[in-house]
């Protein structure tokens, strides 16, 4: 078969689809021919009457034409809904019809067996032919024995003759049906799994969308968080010192509302970087983001402009620095897992500034290597009413300890908080490179 005629044969294949009922009513038509029409012949005055040895009666022509019409309505409403039942009718039914030698099932089960092939399941369909097979050897058995059920297929009437016949014609059609309904119900099986997978992997595509967008709203509502607590309490910090000195030291004062414009306008950045990434089509963020680890100097002078003892020390195998190294090791670190650490180091410096009392001193420690980026941030202040154990972990709980801890996850690593001896606090960050 060629292309050309292959891409013929789908076409019209896909116009049968789409117009169910002209294919069955099509199909019923063609079956009602290839059996009414022998009969007709068989019948008084037909065409076959001077050569047939045996005629039907009047009687019997219109019981017949009375069953052809019940299998013909079943098989039109039913061929692709119930096959199994057009095929129960099709066995059954013409049974009635015996005594005037009349065959109308046998076509009827082949239409039948056919459409359980197609449109049920291929297991049925040869079980189904099974049995119309065995009803046809039961028929060529009866006339063997009795001369009774089928019309004699020649003058001389052979009964031997006839049964053989019938029941090899009946083979011949069987086969063909199921052989032909296999092939056709495999096709339209095969082309309902593949829409079903279509629909399948259509759902699992929202669903995915679904948790990819709540994950960056979860994104997003952690970057606003820190960028807003962060900000605000650096702010009433400096609020609250300004007004302090403001008419004692009133170029301290100004010194700290300088400090104030320049964090709110910072954080004004980082709102709007946060927020664009829900304007950018692809989702990402901008190479330079602002919360790298070379931004930790900048974070934690901030921190000692409005009186946190920061120190900060980051370690870059196999050399430490002040400040950031500029070692290739860092600038490997993607920049998710660059922003996971200066985020945890934010809210830790934010956590120390709103409830530790009087600390002396907050050492932010990172380190970098092949195998992890670490980080430990660490005050000496008393805890608010200088609580300790559960309960100092109840003081600092909040938002932005869970925050910390849904990033840190997000990378695969732990975060560990809590006091240190009665006195302090303690963050210890893990990531693994291999998660990034």
């Amino acid at each position: 078969m060629t292309d050309g005629s292959a891409r013929a044969l789908d076409r019209a294949a896909s116009r049968w689809q789409r117009h169910p009922r002209a294919a069955d009513a099509l199909t019923t038509a063609s079956w009602m021919v290839l059996t009414v029409v022998p009969m007709l012949s068989a019948a008084p005055g037909g065409s076959a009457a001077a050569t047939a040895p045996r005629t039907t009666t009047p009687f019997g022509l219109g019981l017949g034409l009375v069953v052809v019409v019940i299998i013909a309505t079943l098989m039109m409403l039913f061929r692709r809904r119930n096959p199994v039942l057009v095929f129960a009718v099709a066995v059954t039914l013409p049974l009635v019809l015996l005594p005037f030698s009349l065959d109308v099932g046998r076509f009827a089960t082949a239409y039948a067996v056919f459409a359980i092939a197609v449109y049920d399941t291929v297991a049925r369909a040869w079980i189904a032919g099974a049995i119309a097979y065995a009803v046809s050897l039961a028929l060529g058995v009866l006339h063997l024995l009795t001369g009774f059920g089928l019309l004699p297929v020649s003058r001389s009437e052979s009964r031997l003759e006839t049964a053989l016949t019938y029941v090899a014609f009946d083979l011949l059609v069987l086969l063909v049906a199921l052989l032909w309904g296999q092939n056709a119900g495999n096709r339209r099986r095969y082309v309902a799994a593949l829409v079903e997978r279509a629909r399948i992997l259509e759902h699992e595509r929202d669903q995915e969308a679904q948790l990819a967008a709540l994950a960056e709203r979860s994104r997003i509502a952690r970057d606003v968080h820190d960028i807003v607590s962060h900000s605000l309490s650096v702010i009433v910090r400096l609020a609250d010192g300004a007004r302090v000195v403001l008419d004692a030291d009133p170029d301290r004062a100004r010194e700290a509302v300088g400090q104030i414009g320049g964090v709110a306008r910072s954080s004004l950045d980082e709102m709007r970087r946060v927020l664009g990434v829900l304007e950018r089509p692809s989702g990402r963020e901008p190479s330079r983001s602002g919360t790298g680890l070379e931004d930790l100097p900048r974070l934690a002078e901030v921190y000692r402009g409005i009186g946190l003892p920061v120190r900060l020390d980051v370690v870059v195998a196999p050399r430490s620095v002040e400040g950031v190294s500029g070692g290739g090791e860092a600038e490997e670190i993607p920049a998710g897992l660059q922003m996971t650490v200066f985020r945890v180091v934010q809210e830790s410096l934010t956590n120390a500034l709103r409830h530790a009392d009087a600390p002396t001193e907050v050492t932010v420690a990172v380190s970098i290597d092949a195998a992890a980026v670490r980080a430990e941030i660490r005050d000496d202040g008393r805890a608010g009413t200088e609580r300790t154990g559960a309960a100092a972990e109840t003081v600092r709980v909040g938002r932005g300890l869970l925050g910390m801890r849904e990033r840190a996850a997000l990378y695969g690593g732990t975060l560990e908080t809590g006091p240190r001896d009665g006195r302090g606090w303690t963050v210890r960050l893990d990531l693994p490179r291999s998660a990034s």
